[in-house]
């Protein structure tokens, strides 16, 4: 099927998931400037992948395994002659999004709720719809019902090379078609269609959204680890494409989306991705350029800047910058928020470690545990200090710089004073991931290709 498309690896470990299905009876239509949408993380006990009966340490570990398949997904992307190794987690996002789908007559007014993997390296939403059932075709197992396209009222199967958003010679009889094939050898193909969503601001708040288009999977197969069995229903685009959400809204998004996420360590926390007119207003925001590859944007796989140089308590390494331009896109790494934990591209991970050993043994009170438990870098410290006395790091963009705290540099092993630095070295792609984007407010705006960023508690205004 044409347009197959090597999309990402985990599941946010993550990726779609069908929550509790539920209605919306009682609707308001929101102003067409702004749009915001409910976050939740993986490990929260609100996600319908969380596993009340793992460790801290557990869950540690599930996303370190993710960032790692989620940057190794990258590399792959990149170089088409990659070995493409037996994948056992995917690489997909941290964050969902709660949406609902359709409209239903025999509920008036009523749309079935979903969780979506919030995914920056695809542009297209899509999730799992009960035509799956049909003879030849397959459906991977859900708990709950799948979409019944067929009986909203509201659901409409994209023409086929009618639609500007179709994809230039895939189709399925008569209408528009698509089909994903991930690294781990999942895939998802169906039709695309426009459709009726409605997203939950708050528990006050429905914002309906007419004429969305996304994919409805009617063939599929699903691979890895994907958390508890029956929880994935499909993929939330935001990746930088015709089909992905910011486009699609119009005037209501202004081509601007923002987040401000809490740590990763407290996922109970309330996150929110906002678009247009309902973004915060944040004087004094840092900028730098949103990077094209070979002349074009990195259409529908992820937001690149171009990352210089690392400084640790203000005192630059002074990496090479070609170790982050070694490989394509030159010059570029991925502000990624899917990626749980950044992963460095090694060499220049290598000085980075090197110096913090450097800068832990001139202070002394620090012992480096091997073999190590979670990242490659994990001290205990002689007396329990918190964050204190461990240093900023910062990631230095083209044009400004982003400053790491501690709480986002360094992952505290709960209810004892060991640390780790919360990185890992990856030969291939350089990723910045949510971890280090904690307490930061990031403004996307695809008119003028600007990232915009500056620290911000998360707690108050997320």
């Amino acid at each position: 099927m044409a347009n197959i498309i090597a999309v990402q690896l985990l599941s946010f470990l993550t990726t779609l998931s069908v929550f509790f299905p539920s209605t919306t009876t009682t609707t308001t239509i929101a102003k067409p400037d702004g749009l915001t949408v409910k976050l939740t993380h993986r490990d929260s006990p609100d996600s319908p992948f969380y596993q009340p009966n793992l460790t801290t340490s557990q869950r540690t570990q599930k996303l370190i395994l993710q960032s790692k398949a989620r940057a190794l997904h990258r590399q792959q992307h990149f170089n088409s002659n990659a070995v493409r190794p037996k994948v056992d987690y995917q690489g997909h996002s941290v964050y969902m999004a709660q949406v609902s789908i359709g409209t239903f007559t025999s509920r008036p007014n009523s749309s079935i709720s979903y969780f979506l993997s919030m995914d920056s390296g695809s542009d297209l939403m899509w999730t799992q719809c009960d035509t799956c059932r049909s003879p030849g075709h397959h459906c991977f197992p859900q708990r709950q019902p799948l979409f019944p396209s067929l009986r909203s009222s509201s659901y409409r199967k994209l023409v086929c090379n009618r639609h500007p958003l179709c994809y230039p010679r895939s189709c399925i009889g008569d209408f528009c078609s698509y089909s994903k094939r991930y690294a781990d050898e999942s895939t998802s193909v169906g039709f695309l269609a426009s459709e009726t969503f409605t997203f939950d601001s708050d528990s006050a708040r429905k914002e309906v959204v007419p004429n969305i288009v996304f994919g409805c999977g009617f063939d599929q197969t699903l691979r890895g680890d994907y958390g508890q069995e029956g929880n994935f229903a499909g993929i939330l685009g935001l990746g930088w494409g015709p089909h992905f959400l910011v486009k699609q809204l119009g005037s209501r998004a202004g081509g601007r989306f923002s987040y401000c996420l809490q740590t990763t360590t407290n996922p109970d926390g309330q996150n929110t991705l906002r678009f247009g007119s309902d973004i915060p207003y944040r004087p004094g925001l840092k900028s730098t350029d949103l990077q094209q590859y070979s002349g074009v944007l990195a259409l529908g796989d992820g937001y690149y800047v171009s990352l210089l140089d690392i400084s640790i308590a203000g005192s630059r390494l002074r990496i090479p910058p070609e170790y982050f331009a070694k490989r394509p896109p030159r010059g570029g790494t991925l502000i990624d928020s899917g990626c749980a934990f950044s992963a460095i591209v090694t060499p220049a991970y290598e000085i980075l470690e090197r110096e913090l050993v450097n800068y832990f043994s001139r202070l002394g009170g620090f012992s480096r545990i091997r073999p190590q438990k979670f990242f490659d870098l994990y001290y205990k410290r002689s007396r329990r200090q918190g964050y204190s006395n461990l240093p900023n790091l910062t990631f230095h963009l083209g044009g400004a710089d982003l400053v790491v705290q501690p709480q986002g540099a360094f992952y505290m092993i709960e209810g004892k004073d060991y640390f780790c630095l919360a990185m890992i070295p990856f030969d291939g792609a350089t990723l910045i991931g949510s971890y280090q984007q904690t307490n930061q407010r990031f403004i996307y705006d695809l008119n003028a290709k600007k990232l915009f960023f500056g620290q911000e508690d998360c707690s108050r205004n997320a």
